[in-house]
């Protein structure tokens, strides 16, 4: 499965399912400014460890990664400057939402269109494995800054509702 067995939407939408996890449990709770800029940060650097992953089997999340990789060396900036430029473009992306709840439903809505995508152009198999690399994603983003669970150590319920409500998202029909 590559990007030719998708329309140019389609795959625009998959690609942006990662920075939309990322925008997701960053706006799940409130936090303090600098604990968001962190939680921000380290999803970009989750995702480019992810593009760095050579376990990966699934050939559409392979596809994605690689299209993604692609995508960033055609980049003047590099490493740290790089995720940090992608950093601020989501932080400019989430400035036109008129509250963090307005960010939540629009990260959600693109996870149906993703689910819908998933459940008509992709194997059983595949559209698994997709909806579960995005979950783990989402989940590492969330645990990637302690502002919850016991002692401030772990994922914040905020989050885990989140997490709960993108799955739902994800939901894929046959």
């Amino acid at each position: 499965m590559t990007q030719l067995n998708f329309s140019e939407p389609e795959w625009s939408i998959l690609m942006q399912a990662p920075k939309q996890a990322i925008m997701a449990m960053t706006l799940a709770d409130k936090t303090d400014p600098v604990s968001f800029l962190q939680e921000v940060q380290a999803g970009f650097q989750l995702l480019a460890e992810e593009q760095q992953r050579q376990d990966i089997t699934n050939d559409l999340i392979q596809a994605l990664l690689a299209a993604m990789t692609q995508a960033d060396a055609q980049s003047t900036l590099q490493g740290s400057e790089l995720q940090l430029a992608k950093g601020f473009s989501l932080l400019r992306e989430m400035l036109n939402f008129k509250n963090a709840a307005e960010g939540r439903q629009n990260a959600l809505a693109h996870f149906e269109q993703v689910g819908q995508i998933l459940g008509t152009k992709t194997t059983g198999m595949q559209a698994i494995e997709f909806k579960e690399w995005v979950m783990t994603f989402a989940r590492k983003v969330a645990e990637s800054v302690r502002e919850g669970g016991l002692f401030g150590i772990g994922v914040s319920e905020a989050e885990l509702t989140m997490l709960k409500k993108m799955e739902q998202a994800l939901a894929f029909k046959r």
